[in-house]
């Protein structure tokens, strides 16, 4: 309840609300407190405007926007000009509009709402953020800060922000969006990158720096000096921070403050190395990620080792960080010391690898590179042969390059299936075994053999169609070509030996049929010694 105020005119330049009066309290107004839920007192009221809209709008104005967070980067300190420090945190909205913009968190707002929304973004949650009073800024394009009065609502429940939130899990994530904010100071650390793309890439070494998430092992940490004194007056929402020093009469002085305090602060300046698959390197955690990683304030830290002189303890809780994979968000800078420039790695942020979330990464970049690969087809292979499962001189499945089919008459391995006419599979024994023939022998799963006579298939040399009937050719001739290639029993010409012509055998040699008994024959046609006539031995 408010009483004795002073109506008038409200003055626009300094009054954003769209209500044409105000009330001016003075030493007299009197303000109480009412526990009662008054219904008829209308809720919080928001004016949106599309981001589209923000473009237009002057300089200074007071606007409320909502929007989805695509995207936000670490706080960080920078300096006032009246010489304090405040935190700073930037983010992206974006809305159905087509357009993004900038939007820039001040002081508290970075440690409450802002640390909220990094985590959810951090975790692959894109919230719905709707902001009540910023203030629009035209420096560098259009953006838009937080002020004093400003409010900050994540994933409201309001219409807007139920239509919003449709849009985006249907269109909206994958729709591109023009920035409002031309040169966006907007940095990103979820850009995943190995130790060794630090330096391939030179990150860091242009006007600005560069942000990055590296996941590394840490293997080694300073003891020494891990830690300041701070000073620990509070100069408006912020801690000094600055190094104090000792007066020695117990008290600590700060130069920036120009004050002397009787109790000093302890704050981490962790000197670590990091190692992935690619290469280590030195970086640097102050406050807020040293006590991430090492679970323990400075100050309790800093007492344990110097004050309880407790050396074991120290060791033991230095050890049990060591060899522990984290995800490290860097802030990549060259720096200059001593006249050189280095590149320096601050540690923003350090988690330790979520398994489950590692993992979940790590299949969809196998997948990604899955995509990326599918459209490379194989090298064409022409006149290539499969030799699988045969034994051509080495060990294993490999291939060849088809050769035309070449006559060997010296008997060796190719000339078993030719000359004697056994299946492919019973020469495997004795294809590879005798003599050089270039062509391996047949007879595994899944294999053809190719005739050596004229290279085609289905049928071996011994039943080529272009030998069949040909001169000079074998038939598949005697036992001795079937057991031992190279016997020597049978013939191997496939003419007849008495009459010199092909077709036929000896033992039907038309020249000879009717030639008279030999003496002491006993009337025994002509033949081997001491076999009646017609008896075939051996295939004869």
């Amino acid at each position: 309840m408010i009483s004795r105020g002073t109506l008038k005119p409200a003055q626009k330049a300094f009054n954003h609300l769209r209500n044409d009066h105000e009330i001016m309290l003075d030493s007299t107004s009197t303000v109480q407190p009412c526990f009662e839920d008054d219904k008829s007192i209308p809720q919080q009221q928001f004016h949106f405007r599309p981001i589209s809209d923000i473009e237009g709008m002057e300089n200074n104005s007071v606007v409320d926007v909502i929007g989805v967070v695509s995207s936000i980067s670490p706080s960080s300190s920078i300096m006032r000009k009246n010489g304090t420090e405040t935190q700073k945190r930037t983010l992206q909205l974006k809305d159905m509009s087509g357009r993004s913009v900038e939007l820039t968190l001040w002081g508290n707002f970075c440690n409450a709402e802002g640390q909220t929304l990094q985590n959810m973004c951090d975790s692959g949650i894109f919230p719905v953020l709707a902001v009540k009073s910023g203030r629009v800024n035209d420096f560098n394009g259009k953006s838009v800060g937080t002020i004093s009065t400003s409010q900050l609502f994540i994933e409201p429940d309001f219409p807007e922000a139920q239509k919003l939130k449709t849009w985006f899990e249907n269109d909206g994530k994958s729709t591109p969006a023009i920035s409002i904010s031309r040169e966006t100071s907007m940095v990103r650390t979820d850009v995943r990158k190995t130790i060794s793309q630090i330096k391939d890439e030179k990150l860091g070494t242009s006007e600005k720096p560069d942000w990055i998430t590296v996941s590394a092992t840490l293997t080694f940490v300073k003891v020494d000096n891990f830690c300041y004194t701070a000073c620990p007056i509070m100069i408006g929402d912020r801690q000094c921070n600055k190094k104090v020093t000792n007066n020695g009469d117990g008290k600590w002085r700060c130069d920036r403050c120009d004050q002397s305090v009787d109790e000093c602060d302890y704050r981490y300046i962790l000197q670590m190395q990091i190692q992935d698959h690619t290469g280590l390197t030195w970086v640097t955690a102050f406050q807020e990620s040293g006590e991430d990683i090492m679970g323990i304030s400075a100050k309790d830290l800093y007492y344990l080792k110097y004050e309880e002189q407790d050396d074991e303890k120290f060791a033991e809780l230095v050890r049990s960080i060591l060899f522990t994979k984290f995800l490290f968000k860097l802030k990549v800078k060259e720096e200059t010391f001593s006249d050189e420039q280095r590149v320096k790695s601050t540690v923003v942020k350090a988690e330790k690898v979520n398994l489950q979330t590692e993992t979940r990464y790590l299949l969809d970049l196998i997948a990604k590179f899955k995509e990326e690969d599918s459209g490379v087809l194989p090298p064409k292979i022409e006149n290539i042969i499969s030799t699988s499962g045969l034994s051509t001189g080495g060990f294993g499945t490999g291939s060849r390059e088809s050769v035309p089919p070449a006559m060997n008459y010296s008997g060796t391995s190719s000339n078993v299936t030719r000359d004697s006419g056994v299946p492919a599979s019973q020469t495997n024994s004795y294809s590879n075994q005798y003599g050089g023939s270039r062509f391996p022998s047949a007879g595994s799963s899944g294999m053809y053999m190719s005739c050596s006579s004229c290279g085609g298939t289905g049928h071996n040399s011994a039943n080529c169609p272009s030998l069949m009937n040909g001169p000079g050719q074998s038939y598949g001739g005697g036992f001795g070509n079937k057991a031992i290639p190279g016997s020597g029993v049978g013939g191997a010409s496939g003419e007849c030996f008495k009459c010199h012509q092909s077709g036929h055998w000896a033992r039907d040699c038309p020249g000879t049929s009717n030639v008279p008994p030999a003496y002491g024959s006993s009337n025994v046609t002509p033949g081997r010694y001491g076999m009646t006539p017609k008896q075939h031995v051996g295939g004869f």
